[in-house]
Order: C-alpha cells, then structure tokens, then sequence
C-alpha cells in the first residue's frame, strides 16, 4: 500500500479514454421506464380494513333480512 503510484489528469470531457465497459454489467440493476413496470398492481387491505368491512357487511345482511 506504500507504493507511490503515477496520477495523470486529462483534460476533455473522457470521450477519447479508452476505458473498461463496467457500467454494461451494472444495467442490470437499473429500474424499468415507466411503461414496462406492471400495470395492475394489487394492495392487500389491512386487518382493520378487512375487519370493518365484515360488519359491514353483516349490517348490511341484516338490513336485506329485515
């Protein structure tokens, strides 16, 4: 780690550099435009939700027994 290593600065914008491609295995993990993620996305209610919609509908089978 002691080893005095050479640093050169370029100037330009890095276009004419001849560097290694990484990013190509790295788009892997790039997320999806827009108009390839899915569509149709369901959300599951919360027990609350689920729970008050059940006296619900008892109420309401209640009222149509009536």
């Amino acid at each position: 780690m002691d080893e005095n290593k050479k640093i050169e600065v370029v100037n330009g914008d890095g276009s004419n550099l001849n560097i290694s491609p990484a990013y190509d295995h790295l788009n892997a993990g790039t997320p999806k435009p827009s108009s390839e993620k899915p569509k149709n996305i369901v959300v599951p209610k919360s027990m609350k939700e689920k729970e008050e919609e059940d006296e619900e509908d008892k109420e309401k089978k209640k009222d149509e027994n009536k």
